[in-house]
């Protein structure tokens, strides 16, 4: 198990592994050395909707997780199956986010960040928090700006 945990660690980049990333929690958990509390787990899922690196290195762990079973011989397909829902999932999270990507980013032309900082709050607060979705809407923005 512990041969297994330091493969994964060696392929995450240290910055994930700080907060607000939750990557060294996901390790843990998919490793089987952590079992969240209940509170813990609504703050994981309220971060996983949200992240999309963090969702991204859970589907690598679960990856790894799967080819692990596969390469000692587990009669069960857990991490295949829970790969698979959480693939489904991720997709889905990352049309609504960029629908709302675009929506926000026309209210901002529109109306003016004010006011579509007031209509997108928890997006206008995450991307303040977030690098990767500050520079999309920055993309976006000159994008339908262009003649």
């Amino acid at each position: 198990m512990k041969e297994k945990k330091a493969t994964v660690m060696d392929k995450v980049r240290p910055d994930l592994l700080v907060l607000p990333h939750i990557v060294g929690m996901l390790i843990h958990l998919v490793v089987g050395e952590w079992q969240p509390e209940p509170s813990q787990l609504e703050q994981l899922i309220a971060h996983l909707t949200e992240c999309l690196y963090c969702r991204t290195a859970l589907i690598v762990l679960l990856s790894a997780e799967q080819e692990y079973e596969k390469l000692n011989d587990y009669p069960e397909v857990s991490a295949r199956n829970l790969l698979a829902r959480f693939v489904t999932i991720h997709h889905e999270i990352e049309a609504q986010e960029y629908e709302l990507m675009g929506a926000y980013a026309e209210a901002i032309v529109a109306e003016g960040k004010k006011k579509a900082d007031k209509r997108f709050p928890i997006l206008a607060e995450h991307i303040r928090r977030c690098p990767s979705c500050k520079s999309t809407l920055e993309e976006t923005l000159a994008f339908l700006k262009e003649p």
